[in-house]
């Protein structure tokens, strides 16, 4: 008579069919065992063994569970369904694509194919290179589905928006919005401007839009702040970045009733003359006040910018001061070590080289082709002045802590960029048409919003101190669907991948069949 056997070993529970049976050589009782599976303590259910002959087909199922999970935190294919209908569920997976493997869009097939999306949304397409061009150019066709989308992301925002621009380089000659214009990487190529719109609520994108690259900051703003008004949206804060300062901007975004706040750069006069006049008084005691548990010195004053009244805030750090302070003259005094009393074949152009933008803090003499360097004291007690100092500008009054947490939540949007530009590898464009491109800018658009969700999750759970996002990714990678006699089953979960998905608050997966989505939502 045959019996099950559990033998836990390791932390995993092993299932055999057992018979016992007379040795008549040993003269002792023996028993035969059949190897059934694995016990699933969760599910209380055998997960069976998979003999390699019954394998058809193997695919990687952790990544695209685990990004359909983060993005029901708001409700991100339904809102994409409604907008868009049966192609939601290909912006999706498309979009998924992008974060699974870090590798260019014509190699969309060989991600797909190899990872569960086309089970999980039962997806029949091929996913080719021709297919992924088609599909772009359709989907930038369908504005008034873009436009309900973006509606869904914003219904319910409150006032606080994160505002940037960027450059996006292309060297093709097909794209008419290329333009030369300031290119904010330094590449010498014409480009196109992105805006992107961040909800201070939730650190998520909200909004993108395409520009011509030789529109300027401020109108992109302009139209920018038109737009989502059109959401619904009446009055938005913007947190800038200091490329946005000029007096001409300043007066507009004023006559456009924009309110702002920006860092003021100390090359500008208005800038000087606040660091001049608060040198004296900044660091009196009565000034100290303490934020997040550092202490800024922290002087206000009412500024005027071609006839526009707005507020300044001097903010000045110790701590930053003696970091800055360090960082200066270690570079400053690493390039005399370099270049002092040296000869070079060509010191002129050497001291350039290795100076850098130091060269202005010192003068360098040249006798034949020795270098002797002197220090240029009056610009580098200047630059002194500045370290530990931030200037803040703001539109209206506020408090000076207020200011300062606002500014300081631009991080996020120079991380969104940084993730479309370098870990989404947009960087340069190499599309032919602005039709394809402004569909792949959507489909960038969304990998951003999976991504900034999973970090945050990745970070509440206390995941990013040992491993990073890339990382996780790949451990989930190893949990995979096997398709076993037409079913699909799923193979052990490691106790990584279990900590990991309950570190998240997401549920382990018990089947492959219940990952499947029906169609629609």
């Amino acid at each position: 008579m045959t019996y099950i056997v559990k033998q836990k070993i390791r932390g995993h529970t092993y299932v055999y069919e057992a018979e016992n049976f007379w040795d008549p050589e040993k003269k002792q009782s023996r028993q035969k065992r059949n190897y059934l599976g694995v016990w699933d303590e969760t599910s209380g259910k055998l997960i069976p063994k998979v003999a390699e002959r019954d394998v058809k087909t193997t695919k990687s199922l952790g990544p695209a569970y685990l990004l359909d999970s983060v993005g029901n935190e708001i409700l991100l294919r339904k809102k994409l369904s409604e907008a868009f209908g049966k192609d939601g569920d290909l912006v999706l997976a498309v979009a998924m694509s992008r974060l699974l493997h870090q590798t260019s869009l014509k190699n969309l097939h060989h991600i797909i194919e190899d990872s569960f999306l086309p089970e999980m949304y039962s997806l029949k397409e091929t996913f080719s290179s021709q297919w992924l061009s088609s599909f772009l150019e359709r989907l930038s066709t369908k504005e008034s589905a873009m436009t309900a989308f973006y509606n869904s992301l914003i219904a319910g925002e409150d006032e606080t928006l994160i505002f940037d621009i960027t450059s996006l380089s292309s060297a093709s000659r097909n794209i008419d919005w290329l333009e030369w214009g300031y290119n904010r990487d330094g590449l010498d190529l014409p480009q196109v401007n992105l805006g992107l719109v961040l909800s201070l609520n939730n650190h998520l994108p909200l909004y993108f839009k395409l520009f011509p690259g030789s529109i300027s900051d401020v109108v992109t703003l302009k139209n920018l702040v038109a737009e989502i008004k059109a959401f619904g949206i009446a009055k938005s804060l913007f947190i800038l970045d200091r490329g946005f300062y000029s007096e001409s901007n300043i007066k507009e975004m004023t006559a456009e009733n924009i309110d702002f706040i920006l860092p003021l750069p100390f090359s500008v006069n208005i800038g000087k003359g606040l660091i001049s006049d608060t040198n004296k008084d900044i660091e009196n005691p009565a000034n100290a006040k303490r934020f997040g548990g550092d202490i800024f010195y922290v002087l206000e004053s009412e500024v005027q910018i071609s006839e526009v009244n707005a507020y300044g805030y001097v903010l000045f750090n110790k701590k930053r001061e003696g970091l800055e302070t360090n960082s200066f003259y270690n570079r400053l005094i690493d390039i005399e070590s370099a270049l002092n009393g040296k000869e070079f074949k060509n010191p002129i152009g050497e001291f350039k080289r290795t100076a850098g933008g130091f060269e202005r803090y010192l003068e360098c003499i040249v006798d034949g082709k020795t270098i002797h360097l002197r220090r240029r004291i009056n610009a580098i007690s200047q630059a002194a002045n500045r370290f530990g100092k931030t200037i803040l500008l703001s539109s209206i009054k506020r408090r000076w802590d207020e200011v300062l947490s606002l500014y300081r939540e631009r991080d996020e949007v120079e991380k969104k960029f940084d993730d479309l530009k370098n870990e989404l590898e947009a960087m340069p464009l190499r599309v032919q048409k602005i039709e394809t491109l402004q569909g792949l800018l959507f489909i960038f658009f969304i990998s951003l919003i999976l991504r900034a969700i999973l970090l945050r999750r990745a970070r509440d759970a206390e995941l990013l101190d040992k491993k990073s996002i890339e990382e996780i990714l790949m451990e989930l990678a190893k949990l995979r669907a096997v398709k076993v006699g037409g079913k699909w089953k799923l193979t052990e979960i490691s106790k990584k991948q279990r900590t990991i998905l309950e570190k998240m608050n997401i549920g382990v997966p018990v089947e492959a069949n219940l990952v499947i989505k029906r169609a629609g939502v």
